[in-house]
């Protein structure tokens, strides 16, 4: 190709250019409105533009149209864009598209892309158990923000959740088995309460302590009061933390006697769990040796 070749292409280019007309965003929502799906897909290739912040202009036009705009959604998450593919699932989990799961389900598994954590963020807003195996599957995932999301999913997940999280207890890493606990904890359900009674032997006896007092179940009174008296001052701790939900006479006695504890944190745990327990006010010993109330978490 000659000079003059290659630059009447180049200034045929930027002529063509030149030419393009303008976007009338405006426009393109109307027909999509009106069941245009050409310009939803036009709307959903947008996402990846962030120039003039269009993206997020067409983010949340698409949000106000609805599960109509799924089908053009659904066949962009495998997009080149990362920014695409990142509105695109967060889009779907808004509007809580059940058709989308086994999509984001595998770029949740998919260890190559970038940013995972929004894909395990979807599948609890969308709430389907279909998501169940691959955000079980996250809680072992080298990235730990897509093993925090994966967990929180997990919780909205709720009761359907359980049976599964109950084989991870018995079955799973070390790093599964810490989200898992936690999660059965916020959860609450009390098929939980023997498999997290057995984590009180194993490395995650602090998470399972505070578990077993979200569950709110006196029958793990016995071994919280026992980890009062553990060597660990976090153990303690969390086992005074836990007593409060789960209350009773024994524990009154046994956290009277943590009131003195050498460390100021499980003195003052202490402290607010005997006032929810007895619905008296009581107070513990500062680091300055001044008798006060416990710090109100609930305001």
């Amino acid at each position: 190709m000659t000079r003059y070749t290659l630059l009447f292409v180049i200034m045929f280019i930027l002529n063509a250019c030149e030419q393009q007309e303008p976007l009338d965003l405006a426009a393109l929502e109307g027909r999509a409105r009106s069941g245009d799906q050409q310009a939803t897909e036009q709307l959903v290739t947008l996402l990846g533009h962030t120039e003039n912040n269009l993206n997020m202009q067409a983010y949340k036009i698409l949000l106000d149209l609805g599960k109509k705009a799924a089908p053009a959604l659904i066949k962009e998450i495998d997009s080149d864009s990362s920014e695409r593919r990142e509105h695109v699932i967060a889009a779907l989990g808004t509007l809580q598209v059940r058709a989308a799961v086994p999509e984001i389900s595998a770029v949740l598994a998919n260890t190559k892309s970038g940013r995972r954590y929004i894909a395990a963020w979807a599948l609890g807003e969308i709430a389907d158990p279909a998501g169940i195996p691959a955000l079980i599957a996250a809680l072992d995932d080298p990235d730990h923000q897509v093993r925090r999301y994966a967990t929180r999913s997990l919780i909205k997940l709720n009761r359907a959740a359980v049976p599964p999280l109950l084989d991870v207890l018995s079955a799973g890493s070390v790093r599964a088995v810490a989200g898992a606990i936690r999660a059965l904890g916020d959860i609450g359900d009390q098929r939980a309460l023997d498999a997290l009674l057995q984590q009180l032997s194993g490395e995650h006896r602090s998470e399972a302590i505070l578990a077993l007092g979200k569950l709110k179940d006196r029958r793990a009174a016995a071994a919280m009061i026992s980890a009062l008296d553990d060597p660990d001052w976090r153990i303690r701790m969390n086992a005074a933390m836990a007593l409060g939900p789960l209350g009773g006479p024994a524990a009154v006695e046994s956290l009277r006697k943590t009131l003195e504890d050498e460390v100021r944190v499980v003195r003052e745990w202490s402290a607010r769990s005997l006032e929810m327990i007895t619905g008296e006010h009581v107070l513990y010993r500062n680091n300055a040796g001044d008798y006060v109330p416990p710090y109100n978490i609930y305001h």
